[in-house]
Protein backbone atom coordinates (compact mmCIF):
# COMPACT_ATOMS: atom_id res chain seq x y z
CA UNK A 1 0.00 0.00 0.00
CA UNK A 2 2.89 2.38 0.71
CA UNK A 3 4.22 2.16 -2.85
CA UNK A 4 0.76 2.23 -4.39
CA UNK A 5 -0.03 5.39 -2.44
CA UNK A 6 3.33 6.95 -3.30
CA UNK A 7 3.26 6.26 -7.04
CA UNK A 8 -0.50 6.19 -7.75
CA UNK A 9 0.08 3.85 -10.73
CA UNK A 10 -2.23 3.26 -13.65
CA UNK A 11 -0.72 -0.17 -14.28
CA UNK A 12 0.87 -2.69 -11.89
CA UNK A 13 3.01 -5.56 -13.14
CA UNK A 14 3.48 -8.65 -10.96
CA UNK A 15 5.86 -11.51 -11.54
CA UNK A 16 6.02 -14.75 -9.59
CA UNK A 17 6.85 -18.43 -9.51
CA UNK A 18 4.82 -21.53 -8.76
CA UNK A 19 6.08 -21.40 -5.18
CA UNK A 20 5.04 -17.76 -4.75
CA UNK A 21 1.84 -17.80 -6.80
CA UNK A 22 -0.47 -17.23 -3.83
CA UNK A 23 1.59 -14.22 -2.72
CA UNK A 24 1.28 -12.86 -6.27
CA UNK A 25 -2.49 -13.33 -6.16
CA UNK A 26 -2.70 -11.57 -2.79
CA UNK A 27 -0.68 -8.67 -4.17
CA UNK A 28 -3.10 -8.39 -7.09
CA UNK A 29 -6.00 -8.37 -4.63
CA UNK A 30 -4.38 -5.67 -2.49
CA UNK A 31 -3.81 -3.57 -5.61
CA UNK A 32 -7.46 -3.78 -6.63
CA UNK A 33 -8.60 -2.96 -3.09
CA UNK A 34 -6.43 0.15 -3.17
CA UNK A 35 -7.86 1.21 -6.53
CA UNK A 36 -10.12 -1.02 -8.66
CA UNK A 37 -9.20 1.03 -11.75
CA UNK A 38 -5.56 -0.08 -11.70
CA UNK A 39 -4.84 -2.59 -14.48
CA UNK A 40 -3.01 -5.63 -13.04
CA UNK A 41 -0.66 -7.52 -15.38
CA UNK A 42 0.84 -10.87 -14.35
CA UNK A 43 3.85 -12.58 -15.95
CA UNK A 44 6.64 -15.11 -15.54
CA UNK A 45 7.13 -18.83 -16.09
CA UNK A 46 4.20 -19.85 -13.88
CA UNK A 47 1.87 -17.35 -15.52
CA UNK A 48 2.93 -18.50 -18.99
CA UNK A 49 1.76 -22.08 -18.43
CA UNK A 50 -1.33 -21.32 -16.35
CA UNK A 51 -2.72 -18.28 -18.16
CA UNK A 52 -6.29 -19.47 -18.77
CA UNK A 53 -6.56 -21.19 -15.39
CA UNK A 54 -5.34 -18.04 -13.62
CA UNK A 55 -7.72 -15.70 -15.45
CA UNK A 56 -10.67 -17.99 -14.74
CA UNK A 57 -10.04 -18.09 -10.99
CA UNK A 58 -8.17 -14.88 -10.13
CA UNK A 59 -10.45 -12.01 -11.03
CA UNK A 60 -8.02 -9.36 -9.75
CA UNK A 61 -5.62 -10.11 -12.61
CA UNK A 62 -6.58 -8.41 -15.88
CA UNK A 63 -3.87 -9.46 -18.34
CA UNK A 64 -1.21 -12.14 -18.49
CA UNK A 65 2.04 -11.81 -20.43
CA UNK A 66 3.27 -15.20 -21.68
CA UNK A 67 6.94 -15.85 -22.33
CA UNK A 68 9.63 -13.15 -22.39
CA UNK A 69 8.00 -9.87 -21.44
CA UNK A 70 10.46 -7.14 -22.38
CA UNK A 71 8.87 -6.45 -25.77
CA UNK A 72 5.32 -7.67 -25.05
CA UNK A 73 4.72 -5.43 -22.04
CA UNK A 74 5.44 -2.08 -23.75
CA UNK A 75 3.18 -3.13 -26.63
CA UNK A 76 0.41 -3.99 -24.19
CA UNK A 77 0.75 -0.64 -22.41
CA UNK A 78 0.55 1.14 -25.77
CA UNK A 79 -2.63 -0.78 -26.56
CA UNK A 80 -4.17 0.03 -23.18
CA UNK A 81 -3.33 3.69 -23.81
CA UNK A 82 -5.26 3.53 -27.09
CA UNK A 83 -2.30 3.52 -29.46
CA UNK A 84 -3.13 0.09 -30.94
CA UNK A 85 -5.66 -2.74 -30.64
CA UNK A 86 -5.16 -5.25 -27.82
CA UNK A 87 -6.09 -8.01 -30.29
CA UNK A 88 -2.85 -7.32 -32.18
CA UNK A 89 -0.52 -7.74 -29.18
CA UNK A 90 1.12 -11.15 -29.38
CA UNK A 91 1.87 -13.15 -26.25
CA UNK A 92 -0.95 -11.96 -23.99
CA UNK A 93 -4.06 -13.56 -22.48
CA UNK A 94 -7.10 -11.69 -21.17
CA UNK A 95 -10.85 -11.85 -20.67
CA UNK A 96 -13.43 -10.87 -23.26
CA UNK A 97 -17.22 -11.02 -23.28
CA UNK A 98 -16.88 -14.45 -24.90
CA UNK A 99 -14.39 -15.91 -22.41
CA UNK A 100 -10.61 -16.14 -22.17
CA UNK A 101 -8.71 -14.89 -25.23
CA UNK A 102 -5.16 -16.12 -25.84
CA UNK A 103 -3.41 -14.16 -28.58
CA UNK A 104 -0.77 -15.99 -30.64
CA UNK A 105 2.63 -16.45 -29.03
CA UNK A 106 5.16 -13.65 -29.43
CA UNK A 107 8.50 -14.28 -31.13
CA UNK A 108 11.61 -14.78 -28.99
CA UNK A 109 13.52 -11.72 -27.85
CA UNK A 110 16.72 -11.56 -29.88
CA UNK A 111 19.39 -10.51 -30.01
CA UNK A 112 19.59 -10.28 -26.23
CA UNK A 113 22.21 -7.55 -26.55
CA UNK A 114 19.41 -5.35 -27.89
CA UNK A 115 17.94 -5.17 -24.39
CA UNK A 116 19.14 -2.31 -22.17
CA UNK A 117 21.24 -3.03 -19.12
CA UNK A 118 19.04 -3.52 -16.02
CA UNK A 119 18.32 -0.27 -14.17
CA UNK A 120 20.53 -1.15 -11.22
CA UNK A 121 20.45 2.46 -9.99
CA UNK A 122 16.78 2.03 -9.09
CA UNK A 123 17.55 -0.86 -6.74
CA UNK A 124 19.15 -1.16 -3.32
CA UNK A 125 21.99 -3.35 -4.56
CA UNK A 126 23.00 -4.35 -1.04
CA UNK A 127 19.95 -6.62 -1.05
CA UNK A 128 21.27 -8.48 -4.08
CA UNK A 129 24.68 -9.35 -2.69
CA UNK A 130 25.38 -13.11 -2.60
CA UNK A 131 28.00 -14.95 -0.58
CA UNK A 132 30.39 -16.82 -2.85
CA UNK A 133 30.83 -20.19 -1.16
CA UNK A 134 34.37 -21.28 -0.30
CA UNK A 135 36.01 -18.07 -1.58
CA UNK A 136 34.01 -15.71 0.71
CA UNK A 137 33.63 -12.96 -1.85
CA UNK A 138 30.78 -10.51 -2.37
CA UNK A 139 28.96 -11.94 -5.37
CA UNK A 140 26.19 -10.88 -7.76
CA UNK A 141 23.92 -13.07 -9.88
CA UNK A 142 23.91 -12.81 -13.66
CA UNK A 143 22.07 -14.48 -16.55
CA UNK A 144 24.04 -14.66 -19.81
CA UNK A 145 21.69 -16.86 -21.86
CA UNK A 146 18.08 -17.99 -22.01
CA UNK A 147 16.63 -21.36 -22.82
CA UNK A 148 17.61 -25.01 -22.71
CA UNK A 149 17.83 -27.74 -25.34
CA UNK A 150 17.16 -30.57 -22.86
CA UNK A 151 13.62 -31.85 -22.33
CA UNK A 152 13.67 -33.20 -18.78
CA UNK A 153 10.25 -34.38 -17.59
CA UNK A 154 10.29 -32.23 -14.44
CA UNK A 155 11.34 -28.88 -16.01
CA UNK A 156 9.59 -26.37 -18.27
CA UNK A 157 12.65 -24.30 -19.31
CA UNK A 158 12.81 -25.84 -22.78
CA UNK A 159 9.14 -25.17 -23.52
CA UNK A 160 9.32 -21.68 -22.02
CA UNK A 161 11.89 -20.68 -24.61
CA UNK A 162 10.61 -22.76 -27.55
CA UNK A 163 13.44 -25.30 -27.36
CA UNK A 164 16.03 -22.71 -28.34
CA UNK A 165 18.92 -20.94 -26.62
CA UNK A 166 19.70 -17.25 -27.07
CA UNK A 167 22.79 -15.59 -25.63
CA UNK A 168 24.39 -12.28 -24.74
CA UNK A 169 27.70 -11.58 -26.43
CA UNK A 170 30.84 -12.11 -24.37
CA UNK A 171 31.73 -8.41 -24.62
CA UNK A 172 28.29 -7.37 -23.33
CA UNK A 173 28.59 -9.80 -20.39
CA UNK A 174 32.05 -8.53 -19.40
CA UNK A 175 30.95 -4.91 -19.78
CA UNK A 176 28.14 -5.56 -17.32
CA UNK A 177 30.44 -7.38 -14.90
CA UNK A 178 32.92 -4.48 -15.05
CA UNK A 179 30.06 -2.05 -14.37
CA UNK A 180 28.82 -4.03 -11.35
CA UNK A 181 32.29 -4.48 -9.89
CA UNK A 182 33.33 -0.86 -10.40
CA UNK A 183 30.08 0.75 -9.19
CA UNK A 184 28.84 -1.59 -6.47
CA UNK A 185 31.94 -3.34 -5.16
CA UNK A 186 31.04 -6.89 -6.21
CA UNK A 187 33.95 -9.35 -6.37
CA UNK A 188 32.49 -12.51 -7.91
CA UNK A 189 29.64 -13.77 -10.10
CA UNK A 190 27.08 -16.56 -9.81
CA UNK A 191 25.85 -17.30 -13.33
CA UNK A 192 22.27 -18.59 -13.18
CA UNK A 193 21.75 -19.70 -16.80
CA UNK A 194 19.83 -22.97 -17.08
CA UNK A 195 23.02 -24.44 -18.60
CA UNK A 196 25.94 -22.14 -19.32
CA UNK A 197 27.66 -24.85 -21.36
CA UNK A 198 24.69 -25.69 -23.59
CA UNK A 199 26.31 -23.88 -26.53
CA UNK A 200 30.06 -24.49 -26.59
CA UNK A 201 30.70 -21.36 -28.64
CA UNK A 202 29.08 -19.27 -25.89
CA UNK A 203 31.08 -20.61 -22.96
CA UNK A 204 34.35 -20.62 -24.91
CA UNK A 205 33.75 -17.05 -26.07
CA UNK A 206 33.03 -15.96 -22.49
CA UNK A 207 36.23 -17.56 -21.19
CA UNK A 208 38.26 -16.03 -24.02
CA UNK A 209 36.92 -12.55 -23.24
CA UNK A 210 37.68 -12.87 -19.52
CA UNK A 211 41.23 -13.93 -20.32
CA UNK A 212 41.67 -11.25 -22.97
CA UNK A 213 40.67 -8.51 -20.52
CA UNK A 214 42.82 -10.06 -17.80
CA UNK A 215 39.87 -9.74 -15.41
CA UNK A 216 40.51 -12.04 -12.44
CA UNK A 217 37.44 -12.95 -10.39
CA UNK A 218 35.78 -16.13 -9.09
CA UNK A 219 32.62 -17.38 -10.75
CA UNK A 220 30.34 -20.39 -10.59
CA UNK A 221 27.76 -21.72 -13.01
CA UNK A 222 25.33 -24.47 -13.98
CA UNK A 223 26.69 -27.04 -16.42
CA UNK A 224 25.24 -30.27 -17.82
CA UNK A 225 26.48 -33.82 -18.12
CA UNK A 226 27.48 -34.43 -21.74
CA UNK A 227 28.12 -30.77 -22.65
CA UNK A 228 31.69 -30.45 -21.38
CA UNK A 229 34.98 -32.28 -21.71
CA UNK A 230 38.25 -31.95 -19.84
CA UNK A 231 39.79 -29.26 -22.12
CA UNK A 232 36.71 -27.05 -21.70
CA UNK A 233 36.74 -27.48 -17.91
CA UNK A 234 40.43 -26.58 -17.87
CA UNK A 235 39.70 -23.43 -19.86
CA UNK A 236 36.85 -22.49 -17.50
CA UNK A 237 39.16 -22.99 -14.52
CA UNK A 238 41.81 -20.79 -16.11
CA UNK A 239 39.18 -18.06 -16.63
CA UNK A 240 38.22 -18.05 -12.94
CA UNK A 241 35.51 -20.69 -12.64
CA UNK A 242 35.94 -22.54 -9.36
CA UNK A 243 32.57 -24.20 -8.68
CA UNK A 244 30.20 -26.00 -11.06
CA UNK A 245 26.66 -27.21 -10.40
CA UNK A 246 25.04 -30.06 -12.31
CA UNK A 247 22.30 -32.64 -12.00
CA UNK A 248 22.86 -36.38 -12.09
CA UNK A 249 19.43 -37.02 -10.50
CA UNK A 250 19.64 -40.83 -10.58
CA UNK A 251 22.22 -43.59 -11.05
CA UNK A 252 19.58 -45.82 -12.64
CA UNK A 253 19.71 -45.56 -16.43
CA UNK A 254 16.11 -46.74 -16.54
CA UNK A 255 15.01 -43.79 -14.39
CA UNK A 256 17.14 -41.32 -16.36
CA UNK A 257 15.47 -42.49 -19.55
CA UNK A 258 11.99 -42.24 -18.05
CA UNK A 259 12.66 -38.68 -16.86
CA UNK A 260 13.93 -37.82 -20.37
CA UNK A 261 17.17 -36.52 -18.90
CA UNK A 262 19.17 -37.31 -22.02
CA UNK A 263 22.35 -38.34 -20.17
CA UNK A 264 24.03 -41.59 -19.19
CA UNK A 265 25.40 -42.79 -15.86
CA UNK A 266 28.78 -43.31 -17.53
CA UNK A 267 28.92 -39.68 -18.69
CA UNK A 268 28.04 -38.51 -15.16
CA UNK A 269 30.91 -40.56 -13.77
CA UNK A 270 33.22 -39.13 -16.41
CA UNK A 271 32.26 -35.56 -15.52
CA UNK A 272 32.87 -36.12 -11.81
CA UNK A 273 36.31 -37.52 -12.60
CA UNK A 274 37.15 -34.61 -14.93
CA UNK A 275 36.12 -32.01 -12.32
CA UNK A 276 38.23 -33.74 -9.69
CA UNK A 277 41.27 -33.91 -11.98
CA UNK A 278 40.94 -30.26 -13.04
CA UNK A 279 40.37 -29.06 -9.47
CA UNK A 280 36.83 -27.69 -9.77
CA UNK A 281 34.51 -27.86 -6.78
CA UNK A 282 31.17 -29.52 -7.53
CA UNK A 283 27.60 -29.20 -6.38
CA UNK A 284 25.75 -32.28 -7.60
CA UNK A 285 21.98 -32.72 -7.58
CA UNK A 286 20.18 -36.01 -6.98
CA UNK A 287 16.43 -36.45 -6.65
CA UNK A 288 14.22 -39.36 -5.69
CA UNK A 289 10.64 -40.14 -6.65
CA UNK A 290 10.69 -39.94 -10.44
CA UNK A 291 8.32 -41.70 -12.82
CA UNK A 292 8.74 -45.47 -12.57
CA UNK A 293 11.42 -45.31 -9.86
CA UNK A 294 11.46 -48.08 -7.25
CA UNK A 295 13.55 -48.91 -4.19
CA UNK A 296 16.06 -50.85 -6.30
CA UNK A 297 16.70 -47.70 -8.33
CA UNK A 298 16.99 -45.67 -5.14
CA UNK A 299 19.67 -48.01 -3.81
CA UNK A 300 21.66 -47.67 -7.05
CA UNK A 301 21.71 -43.89 -6.60
CA UNK A 302 22.82 -44.06 -2.97
CA UNK A 303 25.58 -46.51 -3.90
CA UNK A 304 26.69 -44.08 -6.63
CA UNK A 305 26.76 -41.22 -4.12
CA UNK A 306 28.84 -43.29 -1.70
CA UNK A 307 31.27 -44.26 -4.46
CA UNK A 308 31.85 -40.68 -5.63
CA UNK A 309 31.31 -38.77 -2.37
CA UNK A 310 34.92 -37.59 -2.20
CA UNK A 311 34.48 -35.92 -5.61
CA UNK A 312 31.21 -34.19 -4.67
CA UNK A 313 31.93 -30.99 -2.76
CA UNK A 314 28.28 -30.23 -2.03
CA UNK A 315 25.65 -32.96 -2.11
CA UNK A 316 22.28 -31.49 -3.07
CA UNK A 317 19.61 -34.16 -2.90
CA UNK A 318 15.97 -34.37 -2.02
CA UNK A 319 13.19 -36.89 -1.59
CA UNK A 320 10.11 -36.23 -3.66
CA UNK A 321 9.76 -34.79 -7.17
CA UNK A 322 7.63 -31.67 -7.43
CA UNK A 323 5.13 -31.24 -10.24
CA UNK A 324 5.31 -27.91 -12.05
CA UNK A 325 3.01 -26.46 -14.72
CA UNK A 326 4.15 -26.76 -18.30
CA UNK A 327 6.14 -29.94 -17.70
CA UNK A 328 5.72 -33.45 -19.06
CA UNK A 329 5.44 -34.52 -15.43
CA UNK A 330 2.26 -32.45 -15.07
CA UNK A 331 0.76 -34.13 -18.15
CA UNK A 332 1.73 -37.56 -16.81
CA UNK A 333 0.29 -36.87 -13.35
CA UNK A 334 -3.04 -35.63 -14.73
CA UNK A 335 -3.32 -38.54 -17.19
CA UNK A 336 -2.56 -41.15 -14.52
CA UNK A 337 -4.75 -39.72 -11.76
CA UNK A 338 -1.83 -38.57 -9.61
CA UNK A 339 -3.35 -35.10 -9.35
CA UNK A 340 -6.97 -34.49 -8.27
CA UNK A 341 -9.32 -34.40 -11.25
CA UNK A 342 -10.35 -30.82 -10.40
CA UNK A 343 -6.82 -29.63 -9.57
CA UNK A 344 -6.19 -25.97 -10.36
CA UNK A 345 -2.93 -24.07 -9.94
CA UNK A 346 -4.96 -21.06 -8.87
CA UNK A 347 -6.95 -22.67 -6.07
CA UNK A 348 -5.62 -23.03 -2.54
CA UNK A 349 -3.45 -26.12 -2.21
CA UNK A 350 -1.37 -27.35 0.71
CA UNK A 351 -0.09 -30.86 1.37
CA UNK A 352 1.28 -30.57 4.89
CA UNK A 353 2.90 -34.01 4.62
CA UNK A 354 5.49 -32.43 2.33
CA UNK A 355 7.05 -30.68 5.32
CA UNK A 356 8.08 -34.06 6.65
CA UNK A 357 10.40 -34.58 3.69
CA UNK A 358 11.56 -30.94 3.69
CA UNK A 359 9.53 -29.95 0.62
CA UNK A 360 7.15 -27.08 -0.03
CA UNK A 361 3.58 -27.90 0.89
CA UNK A 362 2.23 -25.58 -1.82
CA UNK A 363 3.60 -27.50 -4.84
CA UNK A 364 2.21 -31.01 -5.44
CA UNK A 365 4.53 -34.00 -5.21
CA UNK A 366 4.56 -37.05 -7.46
CA UNK A 367 3.36 -39.87 -5.18
CA UNK A 368 3.31 -43.32 -6.83
CA UNK A 369 2.13 -46.76 -5.65
CA UNK A 370 5.64 -48.29 -5.76
CA UNK A 371 7.24 -45.25 -4.07
CA UNK A 372 4.71 -43.82 -1.65
CA UNK A 373 5.01 -41.17 1.00
CA UNK A 374 6.46 -43.41 3.73
CA UNK A 375 9.17 -44.55 1.31
CA UNK A 376 9.98 -40.91 0.54
CA UNK A 377 10.24 -40.19 4.27
CA UNK A 378 12.74 -43.02 4.64
CA UNK A 379 14.73 -41.69 1.69
CA UNK A 380 14.75 -38.19 3.23
CA UNK A 381 16.09 -39.63 6.47
CA UNK A 382 18.83 -41.53 4.65
CA UNK A 383 19.84 -38.41 2.68
CA UNK A 384 20.44 -36.47 5.87
CA UNK A 385 22.12 -39.36 7.60
CA UNK A 386 24.71 -39.27 4.83
CA UNK A 387 24.93 -35.49 4.79
CA UNK A 388 25.58 -35.27 8.51
CA UNK A 389 27.59 -38.47 8.91
CA UNK A 390 30.84 -38.07 10.84
CA UNK A 391 32.26 -34.92 12.38
CA UNK A 392 33.30 -33.58 8.98
CA UNK A 393 29.76 -33.93 7.64
CA UNK A 394 28.25 -32.38 10.76
CA UNK A 395 30.60 -29.38 10.62
CA UNK A 396 30.01 -28.96 6.88
CA UNK A 397 26.23 -29.18 7.29
CA UNK A 398 25.91 -26.88 10.29
CA UNK A 399 28.24 -24.30 8.73
CA UNK A 400 25.67 -23.78 5.94
CA UNK A 401 22.72 -23.12 8.25
CA UNK A 402 22.48 -19.33 8.28
CA UNK A 403 18.75 -18.61 8.48
CA UNK A 404 15.57 -19.62 10.26
CA UNK A 405 14.26 -21.60 7.29
CA UNK A 406 17.26 -23.94 7.28
CA UNK A 407 17.11 -24.40 11.04
CA UNK A 408 13.44 -25.27 10.55
CA UNK A 409 14.39 -27.93 8.01
CA UNK A 410 16.91 -29.38 10.45
CA UNK A 411 14.17 -29.57 13.10
CA UNK A 412 11.93 -31.38 10.59
CA UNK A 413 14.77 -33.84 10.05
CA UNK A 414 14.94 -34.50 13.80
CA UNK A 415 11.20 -35.14 13.78
CA UNK A 416 11.70 -37.71 11.02
CA UNK A 417 14.48 -39.33 13.03
CA UNK A 418 12.21 -39.53 16.05
CA UNK A 419 9.35 -40.68 13.84
CA UNK A 420 7.73 -43.06 16.33
CA UNK A 421 7.01 -40.14 18.63
CA UNK A 422 6.31 -37.26 16.23
CA UNK A 423 5.34 -38.72 12.86
CA UNK A 424 2.59 -41.12 12.02
CA UNK A 425 4.21 -44.04 10.22
CA UNK A 426 7.64 -43.19 11.62
CA UNK A 427 8.56 -46.84 12.18
CA UNK A 428 7.89 -47.61 8.52
CA UNK A 429 10.03 -44.60 7.60
CA UNK A 430 12.95 -45.99 9.64
CA UNK A 431 12.53 -49.44 8.09
CA UNK A 432 12.67 -47.93 4.60
CA UNK A 433 15.88 -46.08 5.44
CA UNK A 434 17.46 -49.30 6.71
CA UNK A 435 16.67 -51.08 3.41
CA UNK A 436 18.64 -48.51 1.36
Amino acid sequence: SYWLNKWQPKYVGISGTTHTRFESFRLASETKRFNPEIVVIYGGVHATFTASDTLIHIKDIDYIVRGEGEEILPELIDALNGKKNVDTVKGISYRTGEGIKENPAAPRVEPLDGLPRPAYHLLDMKKYSLNMEFVHKKGISLITSRGCLARCSFCSASRMFNHRVTVHSASRILDEIDFLFDNYGFEGVKIFDSTLTMLRSHIEGLCDEILRRKRSFPWECEIRVGTVDRPLLEKMKEAGCYYVNFGVESASQKVLNLMRKGITVEKAEELLNFCSEVGLKTKVFFSFGHIGENMGDVRKTFHFIDRYRDKITTLASGAGVRIYPGTYLEEYARKNGLLPEDFSWSMQFADKRARRILQSEFVPLLIQPQLGFHELEGIALEIYRRRFSGWKGIRRGLSKIHDREKWGKLFQLLKIKLGRIFVKGGEQCENTARRI
